[in-house]
């Protein structure tokens, strides 16, 4: 007996296994285009023949930038069966932002949506000659059915084997490379099986990047034998007519997504037709997901997650969503399976229940380290765990809720304050849309605590800034109170959605120095 009767069961192989066990079932729905089942391994076979062709074998690092198409999976199936190590890179990123990706990763091969990006791919050959540029084929399901071809067994690979890179966001310096491993993504595949409530015959409609969240799902739904329906740019109104055209029945929404499409009558509402509404990538305000919930039923499944440890730190199913239990609504949920979860102080000690810890989590869902960075790697896996930098409280129950991140943490006159918990207070305010929390300097507190709000559409000129600041003194105390609440039209987001925290900061230290003035002049 060897070590091989042991060998872990790759993630190359659960999407190998999928195309190949559902035939003449539909797979992808791109527009007017249907892929079976049958037709998507077709069409990795032509795509892994491209890429071997082209040089790719394993472990050649590659990045691929792509739409929403079903060529897009078709590509990243072909290279991580092929053995290669993946990225996907942000197709809204510019030219600064993909060259310092490529470089930093040393990548060796670029898979591109073509004519879309033909523009970029002439900004960038010039700026990294090493390079080479590789359109993505346009693949016709209907010339592929009388074609002989078959999905070859994908390259043997070990669990810890690096298979793909995902970059951090970038928001306060040059992103850092995640090195996910074998196990990572087939770890994340199996238990989003098994975590989230799927409908029964899924038809899943992707309008988040799948580049992002979107993409983690597509193996979990094909070995499930759903269907995945591409929405290549979202608007509320296109939402709507796709989920009403084709059926579908589930989806991944980030907040703002959410927030949008609850601006739609409820006549025309997408959420009438869906069964389960998979959300997360940032936090939602609790009083727009309530009321959401009692306008359209509990078909909301909240999932918590960092790109460290993708999508299953923590899930809040559909039965959580109980509008008349506003604690649970306010968590992320219980840790799932794959993950062993603590709270931990700043000497990694565990503390009681109820009271505020860093979540921090080890398993198999846990990333490999940073590229290139073991100084970071070293640091964040401090004690044998991944320190997420999340701070949270746990109730008996075990749910989690999330009081903010460990560096937004407000210290004012010696007092730790935590934004989120003062946002969900901002948020039941008659008016308020969403609200955002942050702390600037200030001689006299060290810090000082500011907010930024958006507005309901019906709230008109009727917000007053008193009252809201009263109504926070109320439930939270002076201290947690904002010394100045400034009214917005949107938050600046980054490129996956999340606000922008550093834009929002620097903005309010702007409004808030011209307000000194006003009063000075005054």
């Amino acid at each position: 007996m060897t070590n091989r009767l042991y060998e872990n069961v790759s993630y190359a192989s659960l999407a190998y296994r999928a195309l190949r066990r559902y035939d003449d079932r539909v797979a992808f729905i791109d527009g007017d285009r249907e892929f079976s089942y049958r037709d998507s391994a077709k069409s990795v076979q032509v795509f892994r023949n491209l890429l071997v062709d082209s040089g790719v074998e394993k472990g050649v690092p590659i990045a691929l930038v792509g739409g929403n198409h079903p060529e897009t999976f078709f590509t990243r199936a072909a290279a991580i069966m092929e053995g290669a190590r993946v990225t996907s890179l942000h197709p809204e990123n510019g030219i600064d932002d993909h060259t310092y990706a490529l470089n930093y990763l040393d990548t060796e091969v670029v898979i591109f949506e073509s004519p879309r990006f033909d523009a970029l791919i002439e900004d960038l050959s010039p700026l990294s000659p090493t390079i080479k540029f590789i359109p993505m084929p346009s693949m016709d399901p209907a010339t592929l059915q009388d074609q002989d071809i078959e999905l070859a067994p994908p390259v043997r690979m070990h669990a810890e084997d690096v298979i793909g890179i995902s970059l951090s966001g970038g928001t306060t310096g040059k992103p850092k490379g995640i090195m996910h491993s074998d196990r990572t993504l087939a770890t994340n595949a199996t238990f989003s099986c098994l975590e989230w409530d799927w409908p029964q015959d899924i038809r899943f409609l992707a309008a988040t990047p799948l580049s992002h969240a979107s993409g983690a799902m597509a193996v979990p739904i094909l070995m499930q034998g759903g269907s995945l329906v591409m929405l290549d740019k979202f608007t509320p109104e296109r939402f709507r007519d796709v989920v009403k055209e084709h059926n579908v029945n589930s989806t991944f929404l980030v907040p703002t997504m959410i927030h949008r499409l609850l601006a739609l009558p409820d006549a025309e509402s997408p959420f009438n037709d869906l069964e389960t509404v998979i959300y997360g990538a940032s936090k939602i305000d609790p009083s727009m997901l309530r009321g959401a919930v009692e306008r359209f039923g509990q078909k909301f499944v909240q999932l918590y997650g960092q790109s460290e440890a993708p999508n299953l730190i923590a899930a809040l199913k559909k039965a959580d969503h109980d509008p008349h239990d506003p604690e649970k609504m306010a968590s992320c949920g219980r840790p799932v399976g794959c993950a062993d979860v603590a709270l931990l102080d700043d000497k990694d000690r565990e503390v009681p229940v109820g009271e505020v810890g860093e979540i921090c989590v080890r398993g198999p869902i846990v990333m490999a380290g940073y590229w290139q960075k073991p100084e970071l790697t070293e640091e964040t896996f401090s004690s044998g765990w991944l320190h997420t930098g999340d701070l949270a409280r746990a109730n008996a129950q075990g749910y989690l809720t999330i009081v903010g991140r460990k560096k937004d943490m407000i210290i004012t006159g010696g007092l730790n304050v935590y934004p989120a918990e003062v946002e969900t207070v901002m948020g039941e305010f008659p008016g308020v849309a969403a609200a955002a929390v942050l702390g600037i300097p200030d001689e006299e507190w060290g810090e000082k605590i500011v907010a930024f709000v958006t507005l309901d559409d019906d709230a008109g000129d009727a917000f007053d800034e008193a009252e809201l600041q009263e109504f926070i003194k109320a439930r939270k105390g002076s201290v947690q109170t904002p010394k100045a609440i400034f009214t917005t039209d949107a938050f600046p987001l980054t490129k996956i959605g999340k606000p922008d925290k550093v834009a929002l900061q620097n903005l309010a230290i702007e409004r808030d120095a011209a307000r000194s003035l006003v009063h000075e002049a005054r």
